[in-house]
């Protein structure tokens, strides 16, 4: 009877130590998932706002003026980025009709690839390709010898129109590689939802200041204008807190400060 009751006491000792380790996990890896969440959360609405702010440079670009219509603002800068792929002469002054309203914008030359290249990820593609490499021969007006040179397919043309030309000695196929840059692989869109906080889904606050020499364009998170901490329950002990996701004035941002 008194091994049994002494076994039962370590048993539950023994369950005691496993249930006091799995809490002391808990209690570590819990705050920091939370951590790792106020920081994605962050770094998405500061994101957004950056977005926000890159457009509507590119909208004052086009028409001369700051939007605080940002569904309007993010279909006219797509639709003038997609009319420029279309047609890179789709330059200057232009028409651009959206649900049947004409907006007059100017777009300079490389507008589209200066968007991409501010809006979407670059992905870089390899190609292969043969190309041809001849060996000619050219004389030498000043040694009187022949000197030879290798040449590949698009400049053929230019060495046979060349007075000195004298033939083709040898033709040699060569497999070449290289890398290209591609942004339209991973296209970035300006959906409607960016315009949202991520987390209260409350938009965000627009303001155009034309009062001095220079308009200027400011985005401001919901969060920021809050009287209290935006903060959320986790796992009935924890607690997530936002953290203030800061504005964006013109160029400047607050969490760059």
């Amino acid at each position: 009877m008194h091994d049994q009751n002494y076994e039962r006491k370590i048993s539950i000792l023994d369950w005691g130590i496993i249930l006091s380790a799995l809490l002391l996990l808990l209690t570590v890896y819990l705050p920091q998932s939370i951590w790792k969440e106020e920081v994605k959360f962050r770094n998405l609405g500061r994101h957004r706002m950056t977005s926000i702010a890159n457009t509507e440079e590119f909208y004052f670009e086009m028409t001369g003026a700051y939007t605080s219509n940002g569904e309007h603002l993010f279909e006219l800068v797509e639709a003038a980025m997609d009319s420029l792929i279309a047609d890179s002469l789709f330059t200057d002054e232009q028409i651009i009709n959206l649900n049947g309203n004409p907006y007059p914008v100017k777009l300079e030359r490389g507008f589209e690839i200066r968007v991409d290249t501010t809006f979407s990820s670059a992905t870089d593609l390899y190609f292969s390709y043969e190309d041809t490499i001849y060996t000619v021969g050219l004389n030498n007006p000043e040694s009187g010898n022949i000197d030879t040179m290798f040449v590949n397919v698009k400049d053929l043309r230019h060495y046979k129109a060349d007075e000195h030309f004298r033939e083709i000695y040898e033709t040699d196929i060569v497999t070449r590689s290289e890398i290209r840059t591609d942004y339209l692989r991973k296209k970035y869109h300006l959906n409607t939802n960016m315009l949202n906080c991520p987390l209260t889904n409350d938009p965000y606050i627009f303001e155009i200041d034309t009062t001095g020499d220079e308009d200027i364009f400011t985005v401001t998170s919901p969060l920021h204008l809050l009287e209290e901490p935006y903060t959320e329950s986790r796992f009935g002990v924890f607690t997530f807190e936002a953290g203030d996701h800061g504005f964006i004035k013109g160029t400047q941002k607050s969490w760059a400060e």
